[in-house]
């Protein structure tokens, strides 16, 4: 008897959420935590990859470019086998782009075999593969990352800075 109240309670709440409740930076931020990625990091990625495309009417989802797909151009070649899709088209859709985008991101940072210098420069890794060449498009990738990073970590603050200690 004392199960039965928090398993129906969790059954509507299940029932009645759902992801698209969610802003897609909201999104970004609960999937970077659950796989254990700087929030700010996954955001500045999704910018960087695929910020000068609007975000109306899904655009932004959307992207396709040189095989890479949605807000993360996570690249369908590479990552669809490990990630478990049957189709590239599945990497259009937002919430499973999000998670391949961050699943990527996770795993980069946890297997990065050569270190750029700087806190994030492994995430050249992101986007020029396991070899980073020195000053080559993965290195130019990092910087604009962290430039992102930046803003994202400081409009953050920006936002909570009526809470004491923040």
């Amino acid at each position: 008897m004392s199960l039965t109240i928090p398993l129906l309670v969790s059954q509507v709440f299940l029932r009645l959420w759902t992801p698209d409740l969610l802003t897609p930076e909201q999104e970004i931020v609960l999937m970077a935590i659950y796989k254990g990625v700087n929030p700010h990091l996954a955001l500045a990625v999704a910018q960087t990859e695929s910020g000068r495309v609007p975000e109306a009417d899904g655009e932004r989802d959307r992207v396709v470019s040189l095989g890479n797909y949605g807000r993360f151009q996570v690249n369908c070649t590479t990552w669809r086998r490990p990630l478990g899709l049957e189709s590239c088209e599945r990497l259009q859709e937002r919430h499973t782009n999000i998670w391949a985008g961050v699943t990527v991101l996770s795993y980069v940072s946890a297997h990065r075999w050569a270190r750029p210098s700087g806190p994030h420069r492994w995430v050249a890794h992101y986007n020029e593969g396991t070899v980073v060449t020195e000053g080559g498009r993965g290195e130019r990738y990092a910087r604009r990352v962290e430039y992102h990073m930046r803003r994202w970590a400081k409009a953050s603050r920006l936002a909570a800075r009526s809470f004491k200690g923040w």
